[in-house]
C-alpha cells in the first residue's frame, strides 16, 4: 500500500510540473512575441488582429474564450500551412495577372481565416463590449465572381470562421467579456466547427501540396502559365477527393 501512495504522488507530482511547464511555455513564447495579455478590448482587438494576419493561430487563440480557443488551437498548424500555400498561390498569379475571378473565389472559399480583416470595437460597458470583423474579399475584377462547377469540398470552406454570426456577407459580430481578468472574443464554437477543424487537419497537406505544385509551375513553366486556371482546378478537385 505505501508503495501504491509514493506512486501515486510521483505521478500527482509529475503531471503537476508538465502542467506548469506548458504553462510557462505559453507565457514565455507570448512574451517573445509580443502577445500582451489583453486589458482592453481594444487591446484584444488588436493583437488579435495581428496574429491573424500573421497567421499565428496559437497567439490568436490567446484572446478567445475557451470552447473557440481550442478549435483555434486544434486547427491551428493545418490553418497556417493551407493559408500561406494560398498567399504563395495568390502572390504570383497576381504578380503574373493570372488571377481570375473564379480563381480567387476558389481560394477564398479554402482560406480557413482570412487575414484580410478589420477589427473594430463598440457598445463596451463594464465587462462587456462587441467586437466587429470585416473581411476585405479577394478584390475580383467583376461583380458576380463564380467559381463555376468545380468540385470542392464544402466541409473545409471558411473553416475557422463559418460558425461565426454574420449579419451581412462578409461582417462578422460578437460579444466581447472579461475573462480572469483579459479581454477575450466570445465566438461560437459549434458542433459543425470541431467538424470542419477534423477535416482541415485531416485533409489540408492534399490541397497544400497542391498549391505549392502548381505555385512553383507558374514561376517556371510558360505552357502551365496559358492555361493556369484550368490547371489549378484540376489539382484542387484532385485534392477534394484524397
Amino acid at each position: 500500500m505505501p508503495r501504491i501512495l509514493g506512486f501515486l504522488v510521483l505521478v500527482a507530482l509529475v503531471g503537476g510540473g508538465a502542467y506548469l511547464f506548458l504553462f510557462k511555455k505559453t507565457e514565455t513564447e507570448r512574451t517573445v512575441r509580443g502577445y500582451k495579455k489583453a486589458e482592453t478590448p481594444q487591446a484584444a482587438a488588436d493583437f488579435f488582429k495581428e496574429a491573424v494576419r500573421k497567421r499565428e493561430y496559437d497567439m490568436a487563440s490567446l484572446y478567445c474564450t475557451e470552447k473557440y480557443a481550442e478549435q483555434l488551437k486544434r486547427g491551428g498548424a493545418a490553418a497556417a500551412k493551407l493559408g500561406t500555400a494560398i498567399d504563395n498561390l495568390t502572390y504570383q498569379l497576381n504578380e503574373r495577372k493570372l488571377a481570375r475571378d473564379e480563381v480567387k473565389l476558389a481560394l477564398a472559399l479554402l482560406d480557413p481565416f482570412p487575414k484580410d480583416v478589420q477589427v473594430t470595437v463598440g457598445k463596451e460597458s463594464g465587462d462587456a463590449a462587441e467586437g466587429t470583423l470585416v473581411f476585405s474579399g479577394p478584390g475580383f475584377s467583376g461583380d458576380n465572381p463564380s467559381a463555376g462547377n468545380w468540385s470542392l469540398k464544402p466541409e473545409i470552406f471558411l473553416a475557422l470562421v463559418r460558425s461565426m454570426k454574420m449579419p451581412r456577407a462578409g461582417t462578422a459580430v460578437v460579444t466581447m467579456k472579461k475573462d480572469a481578468g483579459e479581454w477575450k472574443f466570445d465566438f461560437a464554437a459549434d458542433n459543425a466547427l470541431q467538424l470542419r477543424v477534423g477535416y482541415l487537419n485531416d485533409k489540408h497537406m492534399h490541397y497544400v501540396n497542391a498549391m505549392e505544385k502548381v505555385t512553383q509551375e507558374v514561376k517556371n513553366d510558360s505552357a502551365v502559365r496559358e492555361d493556369v486556371t484550368n490547371r489549378i482546378k484540376t489539382l484542387l478537385e484532385q485534392a477534394a477527393k484524397e
